[in-house]
């Protein structure tokens, strides 16, 4: 019984299921910045960790009476469930806050800027006066475009050493192509009948492989037998997978992204890794 509460506490702050998602915009930031500090990639993780945490707990405390009659399957409501308390939520939504707000402080101005914003952004999604969460687009399950953009910004702007604005740019337009080509497959999952995701899904797709192209090929924030580890995770991942299915699933594009997500996680962590041993040494 203990355990099941404490899964219901992470599913309230939508863990660990979008943790690769905030690692992933997070450190790709980081190597984008070109100047990477362990104290300050940590600190710019944990500050948007604690906004992800806000917006989730915000999101289900204020959906908790609609999910109470009309439950959703891809995203249950711990609240609505009845497993954690409304007071507990309350408690949890301060704790992320002056977390976030902590870190923001720590880091610079920017990320203060930054980190209000996503605040905004959550009231905006989810407020009851304002609910934009409910266009298609814009609801958050547990991955977000713009979400992912301020994640990827906080990181970039923490470090002491900022790249151009141009260099800036193309890895922002990279996270969000992603996150928006994301989104559109989790919509046609749930609405196939939906006219306008064919467009989307394009104008997504295109962006993400110019964003890529430009960021990993041109800029090179990260070595190119990194990507190409990147590459073997995923395919290795891919190989376990489908040798296991006998027929096509209609997850399989979702599941490709996410072994994407988290087979970067990896390529970036094993890059980091390779940096502060280099560092040290010298």
């Amino acid at each position: 019984m203990k355990q099941k509460k404490w899964n219901s506490f992470f599913n309230l702050l939508g863990l660990p299921e979008g943790l690769p998602f905030v690692l992933f915009c997070s450190l790709l930031g980081s190597l984008v910045s070109k100047a990477p500090a362990l104290a300050t990639i940590a600190l710019a993780f944990a500050t948007n960790l604690a906004i992800y945490c806000f917006a989730q707990v915000y999101k289900h405390i204020s959906n908790a009476p609609v999910d109470t009659f009309s439950p959703s399957e891809s995203d249950p409501n711990p609240i609505s469930h009845g497993m954690v308390s409304l007071r507990s939520a309350r408690i949890a939504l301060f704790f992320a806050l002056i977390t976030s707000l902590i870190g923001a402080f720590l880091l610079s101005y920017i990320n203060i800027v930054l980190t209000f914003t996503s605040i905004l952004l959550t009231l905006a999604l989810f407020h009851p006066n304002m609910r934009l969460s409910h266009n298609l687009l814009l609801s958050f399950n547990r991955h977000h475009f713009l979400y992912g953009g301020i994640f990827l910004l906080n990181s970039i702007f923490a470090n002491l050493v900022r790249p151009a604005a141009i260099e800036i740019l193309f890895p922002l337009l990279f996270v969000i192509g992603f996150y928006l080509l994301f989104r559109s497959e989790e919509v046609r999952m749930a609405l196939p009948q939906e006219q306008t995701l064919p467009f989307l899904r394009i104008v997504s797709a295109s962006i993400l492989l110019i964003a890529a192209a430009v960021t990993f090929l041109l800029q090179k924030p990260v070595p190119f037998w990194l990507i190409a580890l990147w590459v073997f995770l995923s395919a290795v991942q891919l190989s376990i997978s489908f040798s296991s299915q006998s027929e096509y699933s209609p997850h399989q594009h979702l599941y490709l992204m996410r072994v994407f997500e988290n087979s970067g996680v990896v390529t970036f962590l094993v890059y980091l890794i390779f940096v502060f041993i280099n560092t040290f040494k010298s």
